[in-house]
């Protein structure tokens, strides 16, 4: 479930984040607002999003069902966080959208620091569009993108307070994750199996951060 909630949730948010930060690199009112909106959801407390997601998920009474039911969309009317083959999913989707602004944020500082002088001398040899942006944009993005994809790895493998506040790791085990595990080891008195696997969780986020660092 850890790994599952990592990789889609770090392909989202830095696909997204990527995304909206090309479109609103320009500086005018409407992108300022934009930004502004868009990176609203990562201030906003994570216990309280996952409350505020646990009624809006709710099978029967959430707002979610509630619109889809009313417009006639009853196959996508589904038991978000009860039905243990979407939940994790649905917690992914929670953690897209609160984060996904904040990793557009990162990409946009990596943006503005890159010299319009390169784009005029691409412009020059007959560079346009995705061209620019494949020789240009990216190369000198990555080490932006470097950073935006490692502290999305690692948030992704130690989420907790998402998972709690919204299936408590439920139905069943479908949701849990290393830091729920952890959770409920210290929680009924296991200190050296709680323990044990923060090691491992430690573990295993350095060997897959180490490397991925290195080869970007």
């Amino acid at each position: 479930n850890s790994f599952i909630f990592a990789v889609v949730t770090t392909v989202c948010k830095v696909g997204f984040g990527l995304l909206l930060s090309l479109a609103l690199c320009r500086t005018t009112r409407i992108t300022k607002l934009l930004r502004t909106i868009f990176f609203f959801p990562a201030i906003i407390n994570s216990v309280a999003v996952g409350i505020i997601f646990q009624s809006l998920m709710h099978p029967s009474k959430g707002l979610i069902n509630t619109l889809l039911n009313a417009v006639g969309l009853h196959a996508l009317a589904l038991n978000w966080l009860t039905d243990p083959k979407i939940a994790i999913f649905s917690i992914c989707i929670i953690e897209v959208w609160k984060w996904t602004g904040y990793t557009m944020v990162i990409f946009l500082s990596g943006l503005q620091a890159i010299s319009s002088d390169y784009y005029e001398a691409a412009e020059m040899d007959g560079a346009k569009g995705f061209k620019k942006f494949r020789y240009v944009t990216f190369p000198l993005l990555l080490p932006t993108f470097n950073n935006a994809l490692i502290v999305n790895i690692i948030g992704g493998l130690k989420v907790f307070d998402l998972v709690q506040t919204t299936t408590e790791g439920g139905p069943g085990f479908a949701t849990e994750v290393f830091s729920t595990a952890i959770y409920k080891c210290f929680g009924s008195g296991r200190l050296g199996e709680g323990s044990a696997v923060g090691m491992l969780l430690a573990l295993i986020i350095a060997v897959i951060v180490l490397p991925t660092y290195r080869l970007i």
